[in-house]
């Protein structure tokens, strides 16, 4: 990876404030489980790359 490719890349604290926004907030996932981000009870996510982001619950992802 050239030096040019590399700083196109964010930090992963960039990730953490576009994620910490969502604080509080429920959805529905693809395999139809729910999450409550940054609830202590919350199920933890995987999220598959693609054409279109298949979101789902760790427990499917196995």
């Amino acid at each position: 990876m050239t030096k040019e490719q590399k700083e196109k890349y964010e930090s992963t604290d960039s990730l953490r404030l576009l994620l910490h926004q969502l604080n509080g907030k429920k959805f529905k996932l693809d395999c139809g489980h729910h999450i409550s981000f940054n609830h202590f009870l919350g199920n933890d996510i995987t999220i598959y790359n693609g054409k279109r982001l298949k979101i789902i619950c760790s427990q499917c992802g196995y």
